[in-house]
C-alpha cells in the first residue's frame, strides 16, 4: 500500500539497496493523509482525513531529507459550556497568562490551572523519555519503565485506568473531560475502562516530539506524503498506483506478487 507507513518503509529500503516496488489499490498514494483543493479557483489544499503531524521522527524527516513545512497551532482546545445560567467556556492555548486566566474565569480560582501544569509536567517529562524509542527496537516492559524513571507516572500512565488519576488531581468536570478528550477519542473505552486502551490513546497523543504538540502540515497531509513519495522514488522505488495486490505467494524464502 502507498499510504504514510508504506511509503516510508519504501524509502528506506530503497536506501538500503533493496529493488522496491509499491502497489497502490487507488490512483494516488497517501492513503489517509491526502490533501483536497475544496474552492474552485483558489489554490488552497486542505487535508481530507488525518489533519495534524506529532508522531513522524524528525529522525525520519531527516534520514529521508523530506522537503515539507509544519506550522504550530497557537490555540490548542476551546470547550463551551453555560455555568451558572452564563455563557463561558475553556480556552487552552495562546499562552500561559490567557489560559491561566481562563481557567480562573471558569472555576472561580487557580487550583485547577495548577493541577492541570503539575499533570502535563508530568506527561511531558515520559514523553521526553518514551518518544525517542518509538525508532529503536522495542522495549522490555522492565526498560521502558526504566526509561519513564518515575513510578508515580509508571502507575499513573501505564499501570491502573487513566480516569483514576484524573478524578484524583482535577475537582472540575468540564476540566476532566477536557483531559479525557485525548484518551477517548476514536475508542470505545471509558476512563476507567480495564483494558487501559484509554491509557495507550492518551499516551500516543501526548508523546509527539517528546512535547505532544501537534503541528499543522502547510499544504495539508498531501504535502507529507508526497514528499515521502518523492524520497522513495529518488531512493529507486517504483510506485505503482491503481494496483491491487491480490495474492502473495512464498516457499518461505522468497516472495511472489500478483497484482
Amino acid at each position: 500500500g502507498g499510504g504514510h507507513n508504506g511509503l516510508v518503509a519504501a524509502a528506506y529500503l530503497a536506501r538500503a539497496g533493496r529493488s522496491v516496488l509499491v502497489l497502490e489499490r487507488l490512483d494516488h498514494t497517501g492513503g489517509a493523509a491526502v490533501s483536497t483543493r475544496p474552492f474552485t479557483g483558489v489554490d488552497a489544499r486542505l487535508s481530507r482525513y488525518s489533519y495534524l503531524v506529532s508522531l513522524l521522527p524528525r529522525k525520519i524527516v531527516r534520514d529521508l531529507g523530506l522537503d515539507f513545512r509544519l506550522s504550530t497551532r497557537t490555540i490548542s482546545s476551546y470547550t463551551p459550556v453555560e455555568r451558572d445560567g452564563r455563557p463561558t467556556g475553556l480556552l487552552v492555548g495562546g499562552g500561559e497568562r490567557r489560559t491561566r486566566e481562563a481557567f480562573a474565569r471558569l472555576t472561580g480560582s487557580e487550583s485547577e490551572y495548577r493541577a492541570w501544569q503539575r499533570f502535563y509536567d508530568m506527561t511531558g517529562r515520559v514523553a521526553r523519555g518514551v518518544f525517542p524509542t518509538l525508532t529503536e527496537p522495542l522495549p522490555t516492559r522492565d526498560e521502558l519503565r526504566r526509561t519513564v524513571g518515575d513510578e508515580e507516572a509508571w502507575r499513573t500512565l501505564f499501570e491502573e485506568p487513566l480516569g483514576v488519576a484524573i478524578e484524583e488531581r482535577f475537582a472540575d468536570d468540564l476540566v476532566r473531560g477536557v483531559v479525557l478528550t485525548d484518551a477517548l477519542i476514536g475508542t470505545f473505552a471509558d476512563a476507567h475502562d480495564p483494558s487501559l486502551k484509554q491509557n495507550r490513546c492518551f499516551l500516543y497523543h501526548v508523546i509527539g516530539g517528546g512535547t505532544g504538540a501537534w503541528d499543522v502540515p502547510v499544504g495539508g497531509m498531501g504535502a507529507l506524503t508526497d514528499a515521502l513519495a518523492d524520497a522513495a522514488r529518488a531512493a529507486g522505488a517504483v510506485i505503482a498506483t491503481g494496483h491491487r495486490a491480490v495474492r502473495v505467494d512464498t516457499d518461505g524464502r522468497t516472495a511472489e506478487v500478483t497484482h
